[in-house]
């Protein structure tokens, strides 16, 4: 199954399992939009827009963007969103590693959030973000902390409360996503290697965040127990900044 068959089917079930603000991907998003900063008059675009919520709201400040998405499904609810919003923003199915349809040297920030461990051609993809970014601007990406990548449990497909992977096996994870039917793969990174991987790019990193959990989530009886034993004394969310040199 390829990454777009899969998000197409996972569309539904991801957008709602991530609404609400307690989410990991609404705690990800504050921080990335934190670090961008004013957008008014910028070109911005984001990679792998999903259903066009960040789109918008990035509009509405000001901001020229473009999303990008390899769902064909998420593509069709931002059209949706952007066309009630009545914002100008262009959306654009297309994979992660091959954003050719966008000319060289045409937005001055770049934002992913938790899009970067689906995209299996990573240094062909931070290629295209260089290629992209005129001199100076940034990328900025958020994504689970990779520490979680060690709890990680294939047979159960659940987070343990004790390690059960190497934090340096780079093979792939292979789940199905909550709610549906899709077979879902998706790529560990160390920070060595992430470091590695925007050096080799032409990107340097400006900031790295490491981010707990919300405050109270992990206080709740009923969350899963990884979350109540072990997530509470771990980053959780790994953000990065880097600017092309």
């Amino acid at each position: 199954m390829t990454q777009r068959t899969a998000w197409n089917q996972a569309s539904d079930a991801f957008n709602s399992l991530h609404e609400g603000d307690l989410s990991l991907i609404a705690l990800a998003t504050r921080e990335v939009t934190a670090l961008l900063g004013p957008v008014d008059g910028m070109d911005v675009l984001e990679i792998g827009c999903g259903a066009g919520d960040v789109c918008v709201e990035l509009a509405r400040w000001g901001a020229l963007v473009t999303g990008v998405d390899v769902s064909d499904s998420q593509i069709a609810l931002a059209q949706k969103r952007v066309e009630s919003a009545g914002l100008p923003v262009q959306l654009l199915r297309a994979d992660a590693a091959d954003l050719s349809p966008l000319p060289d040297a045409s937005f001055d920030a770049i934002v992913a959030v938790y899009v970067f461990p689906y995209v299996a051609e990573m240094a062909a993809c931070l290629s295209e973000c260089a290629r992209l970014l005129r001199p100076g601007g940034r990328l900025i990406f958020a994504q689970d902390h990779p520490i979680r990548a060690s709890f990680w449990d294939a047979e159960m497909q659940e987070e343990s409360i004790l390690p059960t992977r190497s934090y340096f096996d780079d093979s792939p994870l292979r789940w199905n996503f909550a709610g549906s039917e899709a077979a879902m793969t998706s790529h560990h990174r160390t920070l060595e290697r992430w470091f590695s991987l925007l050096h080799e790019a032409g990107l340097a990193v400006k900031n790295l965040r490491e981010l707990p959990l919300p405050d109270g989530w992990a206080d709740d009886p009923d969350v899963h127990e990884y979350t109540r034993d072990i997530a509470r004394y771990l980053p959780q969310v790994l953000v990065i900044e880097a600017a092309k040199r």
